[in-house]
């Protein structure tokens, strides 16, 4: 009885809540460029809409921290649940310009919102290593669940229908409605937090040089984020010659691979101080990306991706949990907030700068992502230093 209760657990029921919305948001951040491609936008007009609904999704996401200490974290949740779900079906169903744009904002938006909100609610439960640690590995699995189904459905035909881009956004659609059903079934879990008022908050996070650093640097590796992986599957398709079957199955073994050697590295990270583990995260990529752009080639770029992957799930404990672990639960959802807003913001840069940077060549892109995630390398250690 009691290994079932301990099964049905509320931190248990939350990681299946985060499970579902992974699943979703790892099919629809990964297809949405596509999608957007089939119904005949070009390449920086997809940059352009991702760019803008990035930043503007950061800025309504900081607006709503700010009341912070009024509303309930929950509540935020699956609000944006609901709004994504409607979005959702409007994209489905209305085939008009202004429309598109709107809900491809109002979804990003609501994932960035989500995963703002999913950590402090979780942390009310549990704060420690071990729930952060497995908080990551449920999210790298299930968003790579998310592309594997995608990536070997497409293109299969059921009777007279063939599963296409729009089967993408369903099964996405499909999984955020049985994350908000789970969800709403979880009672109120939020404890009564102490009264603190805005400017407190504020004072608490940005008084600490640590944290203005940190999040500076939220800003530069978002940046060198958004140069390659926002439009990945339309770089592999349209730039290195990927059908989209391939470039799916590419992004899942690299995906994969980092998710198991990020599990290996939860094992043993606490030997590694934050100086090898920033060399081995950043210093590894950047060496990808150099390589793609001296190599010019398609064995260049497709090592640099593939690098780009599996470093970016590996050690994200030492590199960013234990800066999240540093605020206290009352400032957590603002903290959450702000940092996903510089977030954001950086990854929508990096969007655009991605768009600007293709007008040049495929592998000034590399040159572009290399010199921007050297310095976020530099700015890592100096914060290590200091730590």
């Amino acid at each position: 009885m009691k290994k079932q209760n301990a099964i049905f657990s509320v931190e248990n029921i939350l990681l299946i809540v985060f499970a579902l919305m992974s699943f979703s948001i790892g099919i629809w951040t990964n297809y949405r460029s596509m999608w957007l491609e089939s119904i005949n936008y070009s390449v920086q007009s997809i940059s352009r809409i991702l760019s803008v609904a990035l930043i503007c999704s950061s800025i309504i996401a900081f607006i709503i921290s700010l009341f912070s200490s009024k509303i309930k974290v929950k509540n935020v949740i699956v609000l944006s649940m609901i709004i994504r779900i409607i979005s959702f079906i409007s994209l489905l169903t209305i085939n008009n310009e202004f429309i598109i744009k709107t809900s491809m904002l109002l979804t990003i938006m609501c994932e960035v919102i989500f995963t703002i909100s999913f950590y402090p609610l979780l942390s009310n439960i549990n704060k420690s290593d071990e729930s952060y640690k497995k908080k990551t590995v449920v999210e790298y699995f299930s968003k790579d669940a998310g592309i594997i189904i995608c990536g070997l459905l497409i293109g299969i035909s059921f009777g007279k229908y063939v599963f296409n881009y729009n089967g993408c956004l369903i099964l996405a659609l499909i999984s955020t409605i049985i994350s908000c059903i789970f969800l709403l079934f979880v009672k109120d879990i939020e404890k009564n937090k102490e009264k603190l008022t805005l400017k407190n908050t504020f004072k608490n996070i940005f008084t600490s040089k640590v944290n203005n650093i940190f999040l500076f640097n939220q800003l530069i590796i978002n940046i060198s984020y958004g140069i390659v992986f926002d439009l990945i599957i339309l770089l592999l398709t349209n730039y290195v010659g990927f059908s989209v079957t391939i470039a799916s199955i590419l992004i899942i073994i690299s995906n994969l691979i980092g998710s198991i050697l990020a599990s290996i590295f939860n094992k043993f990270s606490n030997k590694l101080s934050g100086y090898i583990s920033t060399i081995i995260k950043f210093g590894t990529r950047s060496i990808g990306y150099l390589l793609a752009f001296i190599l010019n080639n398609n064995i260049g770029f497709i090592i640099s991706i593939i690098l780009a992957h599996v470093t970016s799930r590996i050690l994200e404990d030492k590199v960013t949990g234990v800066y999240q672990r540093r605020i206290d639960n009352n400032s957590q959802f603002l903290f959450e907030n702000i940092r996903y807003f510089v977030c954001s913001v950086g990854e929508g840069i990096g969007a655009f700068l991605a768009g600007i940077l293709l007008l040049s060549s495929f592998k000034t892109l590399f040159l572009g992502a290399f010199i921007v995630t050297l310095i976020q390398t530099f700015i890592q250690l100096y914060l290590e230093k200091i730590k």
